[in-house]
């Protein structure tokens, strides 16, 4: 089932990664494989900045793995979200800086307490080359924690960000439409109240018919119009009661005749395919309101084409009243409303054109189906 929240997501942008990776801890288990990946290298070679006679390896892995974390996640959680969003990034600067010179002394201490670069080659290391040699490396190893905490928790932030706009931006769009159907009831209630004004006038037995095909009409939008997407022969019921209602303004020798409606569909499609409610309306509104009643031996045509594809072609055809209104006004509010809908339900898959001649008026609407997710 096609429904309008299916088509306000697919009018977002393709991230580059799947659309939950912004709620996985993705980072942390990044973080996490790279100590493991470290510690197993050290493993197997036997401690490499370890003695040769070391047999802990794992344990004092362990500690070195919680120092390297603990500068990961000072920058993680305290210098990106604190100092560099609310303070600039001099700040960041300095305090980048002063947690990189405690990593470099903290990491060299607990390098001589385990004993790392105590022997280099055949001969026992003195403690001052020891630490120069700790020092630098730990210097470089601090720096490169740093920088993938930053891009990692940078990455992270962009993702939420992302993922923050599209669930607002589909937010918007759904309100956006929940406006637009709302508009559309009154609108067409207007009109419609107005034909039957006009049987009243005529003091016209139909306008007692005119009122039971209104409350029809307006107990499918009450009810079931509130769906984002109604089987296709439930448009068609409402439409027929609509062309119906209108007849009912027609000599009832021609009533009958006046209104073709052409269906061209697979078998039991109308029961598969789904449309929005309310969208093929205000084309065949269109038609009456502008249209010439008067005309003979037809007043519309209505066509109506699904192919196996899901390519849905709707057409609507009438000669155009004396006065012009059609040519001057070519469907006010509804056809204005029928416009925005399709941009937010069918972006770039929908095609909607006006053939405004000197005696006929023809209004086409294409709708592509869907294309297939990746």
């Amino acid at each position: 089932m096609l429904t309008a929240s299916r088509f306000v997501r697919a009018r977002a942008p393709r991230p580059w990664l799947p659309a939950g990776v912004a709620r996985w801890p993705w980072p942390h288990l990044i973080w996490l494989s790279l100590l493991v990946f470290a510690d197993l290298q050290l493993w197997l070679t036997g401690g490499l900045f370890y003695a040769s006679s070391t047999t802990d390896v794992w344990l004092k892995a362990l500690v070195t793995d919680a120092v390297d974390s603990g500068l990961f996640y000072l920058n993680w959680f305290w210098l990106m979200p604190y100092l560099l969003t609310r303070r600039g990034l001099a700040w960041y600067s300095l305090g980048a800086l002063g947690g990189l010179l405690l990593f470099v002394a903290l990491r060299s201490g607990v390098g001589v307490f385990l004993d790392e670069a105590a022997q280099l080659g055949a001969s026992p290391v003195p403690l001052a080359v020891r630490l120069k040699v700790l020092g630098t490396t730990h210097l470089l190893l601090g720096m490169l924690i740093l920088g993938l905490s930053f891009g990692l928790r940078l990455s992270g932030d962009y993702l939420r960000e992302r993922r923050s706009r599209q669930e607002l931006e589909q937010r918007q769009l759904a309100t956006e439409l929940s406006l637009l159907k709302a508009q559309l009831n009154p609108h067409f209630l207007f009109n419609t109240l107005n034909n039957i004004y006009s049987l009243t006038l005529q003091r016209s037995a139909l306008a007692s018919e005119a009122v039971l095909r209104l409350s029809e009409l307006m107990r499918y939008q009450l009810y079931e119009s509130s769906d984002d997407a109604v089987p296709l022969v439930q448009e068609l019921r409402q439409l027929r009661s609509f062309v119906a209602l209108q007849a009912l303004r027609l000599p009832p020798e021609v009533a009958d005749e006046a209104i073709p409606v052409t269906l061209m569909l697979p078998p039991g499609a109308e029961y598969v395919y789904h449309i929005p409610p309310m969208l093929l309306l205000p084309l065949v509104e269109n038609a009456f309101k502008h249209g010439d009643l008067a005309a003979r031996p037809h007043v519309a045509w209505l066509t109506l084409q699904l192919d196996a594809d899901g390519r849905l072609q709707f057409s609507v055809r009438n000669f155009v009243s004396l006065n012009g209104a059609a040519l001057a006004q070519p469907g006010g509010l509804g056809m204005v409303n029928l416009q925005r809908r399709l941009e937010l339900l069918y972006p770039g898959r929908h095609q909607l054109t006006v053939q405004a001649g000197a005696e006929e008026y023809l209004v086409s609407l294409i709708l592509e189906p869907a294309p297939r997710p990746y």
